[in-house]
């Protein structure tokens, strides 16, 4: 599954490169690139404070001593973001990627074929009450990117809304990551005005929604013009989550956690829950980087996978939601309430 590499915009920074413990390694530029991912690792990665980096230091050195290449260094680079934990950073040189994947859940075969598609924002009302709403990934871009995918999604919403339903599904099982933003404001009326989320890494972030717009801490990230006034905020909703919910599709699933009314129903997600962070090397080498957590309305921070209040393992049908056993579930709670 192909993971987007930045959740949130943070400046790039550069380091200088560490000492490297006197051992011989044939390349210097082989030498350099690992000597600086560590000192970037070290005063950056959520997980520093557990490493021993000295140790790590000279066994990468080590492990590089016979390297030539950088295209030859996935290896002790793999090594590196496993020692940290970190499945969801990466290291870039030129057209190479080389990442640590950890553990990761098996993708339904369905989940494959609807990213495979490009199967994208989806709505629906079944059974004459219920709005059936489909949020798929939205890749990260520009400011005006932003707004449009913002625009769209908060469109779709308003079709639902102004169908006076009785309650909301969100479908987010397909939502492999990208841009926030666009997903946590394309909702507003559904999650309500206010702190909905933040990020936690050496300093907290809120995610803000107010007058139609939503900023992290005062800074401004998309903005929409609703289409519908509705106060929907105390709304019934069910969440669909699952193994295919990753990155900023997480992100968007804290957003819901700590609402009233609201339910997750589905497994576990990718647990690419990481604030990433991007650093730049010099003009060929790029990293990012795990550098904090994030947390719901309520304070609640989220290191791992997000757990569904009622797990379901049934087969998807993203074709014709009506058919879907996990969106029939969700009906039948939602006309209970």
């Amino acid at each position: 599954m192909q993971r987007l590499r930045i959740i949130f915009f943070l400046p790039l920074t550069f380091v200088i490169a560490a000492t490297s413990f006197g051992q011989q390694v044939k390349s210097q530029e082989v030498k350099f690139l690992i000597d600086t991912t560590i000192s970037i690792m070290k005063n950056n990665a959520v997980n520093a404070d557990k490493v021993n980096w000295s140790g790590v230091t000279q066994n990468a050195l080590k492990g590089a001593s016979d390297i030539n290449s950088p295209y030859e260094i996935g290896n002790v680079m793999r090594q590196l973001y496993q020692v940290i934990g970190d499945f969801h950073g990466a290291f870039f040189y030129r057209d190479s990627t080389f990442q640590w994947h950890g553990r990761i859940n098996p993708i339904p075969d369905s989940v494959k074929k609807a990213w495979n598609n490009r199967l994208g924002i989806k709505t629906e009302i079944l059974e004459k009450s219920i709005g059936y709403l489909r949020i798929p990934s939205m890749p990260a871009g520009n400011r005006a990117a932003f707004d449009k995918k913002a625009q769209a999604l908060n469109d779709s919403l308003c079709t639902l809304l102004t169908h006076d339903v009785k309650g909301v599904i969100i479908d987010l099982r397909i939502n492999g990551g990208g841009a926030m933003h666009p997903m946590i404001l394309g909702v507003e009326q559904l999650l309500g005005d206010g702190i909905v989320g933040s990020f936690k890494t050496k300093k907290t972030e809120n995610w803000l929604l107010k007058e139609n717009a939503l900023y992290i801490d005062t800074s401004l990230l998309a903005t929409i013009k609703p289409k519908c006034v509705v106060n929907a905020q105390f709304l019934p909703v069910v969440v669909l989550i699952g193994s295919g919910t990753g990155s900023s599709g997480e992100f968007l699933t804290m957003a819901f956690k700590g609402r009233k009314n609201t339910v997750f129903f589905g497994s576990e997600t990718a647990g690419y829950v990481t604030v990433n962070s991007g650093f730049a090397i010099n003009k060929i080498a790029f990293m990012n980087l795990s550098i904090g957590y994030g947390r719901d309305r309520k304070g609640t921070l989220y290191i791992s996978a997000i757990q569904p209040d009622k797990f379901l393992n049934t087969p998807e049908d993203f074709t014709t939601p009506k058919n879907d056993l996990s969106v029939k579930a969700a009906v039948k709670w939602l006309k209970s309430r």
